[in-house]
C-alpha cells in the first residue's frame, strides 16, 4: 500500500524580516504636516493632542510612545516600526497597517474592530482585550506575546503564525480561516471550537481541546466498563 501522504504546512505569513524604518529625526506629535501625515520621522512620548484620527504614518519610528485614549480611528500605519509602545486603551478602529514591526508592545485593551493588518509582524507584547472583529488579517506573525482575550469574531484571517504566545481566551465565531498556525499558541479557552476550521494546530492541542469539542458537539464521553 502507498505510503500516506504528510498534510501540508500552511503557508507562513510573509512579513518584514528587519525594521522597515530607522527614522532618527524628531517631530512634535503636533507636526503633521498638510494632509495630516508624519514621513520618516520618530516620534516618542505621549502626544500633546488627543485626536490623531485619519493621520498616516510613512516610514516612521514609534519608540517609547504613549498611546493612552488618543483618538487613532482610520490612521493608516505603513513601512514602520514601533518599539516599547504603551497605552492603557489603544483606541484604533478602521485602521490600517502594513509592513510594519512592533516591538514589546504594552496595552490593556487595543479597539481594532473593522481594521486591515497586512504584513505585520508583533514580538515581544503583553496584551489584555484586543477586539480585531470584523477585520481583514493577512501575513501576521505573532511570537513571544501574552494575551488575555483575542476577538476575532467574523474576521478574515490568512497566513497568521504564532510562536510561543498565550491566549486566555479566543473568540472565533463567524470567522474565516485560511493558513492559520497555532501549533505555537497556548490555548485556554476558545469559542466556537467550529471557528477553528482552516486553522493548523498539534496533536496535543487537539487533545486539549477535546472536552470543549465534545460539549459542542453534544457527545457524551464515558469509560469502557
Amino acid at each position: 500500500m502507498p505510503a500516506s501522504r504528510q498534510p501540508l504546512a500552511p503557508a507562513a505569513p510573509r512579513v518584514p524580516l528587519a525594521d522597515p524604518s530607522a527614522a532618527t529625526r524628531p517631530v512634535s506629535w503636533e507636526d503633521f504636516g498638510l494632509g495630516g501625515e508624519f514621513d520618516q520621522v520618530l516620534l516618542t512620548g505621549a502626544p500633546e493632542v488627543d485626536d490623531l484620527s485619519d493621520v498616516s504614518f510613512r516610514e516612521c519610528t514609534l519608540q517609547q510612545a504613549r498611546l493612552d485614549g488618543v483618538d487613532l480611528s482610520r490612521i493608516r500605519v505603513e513601512a514602520c516600526t514601533l518599539a516599547s509602545v504603551d497605552a492603557a486603551e489603544l483606541r484604533a478602529t478602521r485602521s490600517h497597517w502594513r509592513h510594519t514591526v512592533i516591538r514589546h508592545l504594552r496595552v490593556g485593551a487595543a479597539d481594532l474592530v473593522d481594521s486591515k493588518l497586512q504584513a505585520v509582524a508583533v514580538s515581544g507584547a503583553r496584551l489584555g482585550r484586543v477586539d480585531l472583529r470584523r477585520s481583514i488579517v493577512t501575513d501576521v506573525l505573532l511570537e513571544d506575546a501574552v494575551i488575555e482575550e483575542l476577538d476575532l469574531e467574523e474576521a478574515k484571517v490568512t497566513r497568521l503564525a504564532l510562536k510561543e504566545v498565550r491566549i486566555g481566551r479566543l473568540l472565533l465565531g463567524g470567522s474565516v480561516l485560511k493558513d492559520v498556525d497555532l501549533r505555537g499558541a497556548q490555548l485556554s479557552s476558545v469559542g466556537p471550537v467550529q471557528g477553528l476550521r482552516g486553522a493548523t494546530i498539534s496533536d496535543w492541542q487537539l487533545q486539549a481541546l477535546a472536552p470543549a469539542l465534545a460539549r459542542e458537539l453534544g457527545l457524551r464521553v464515558l469509560g469502557e466498563d
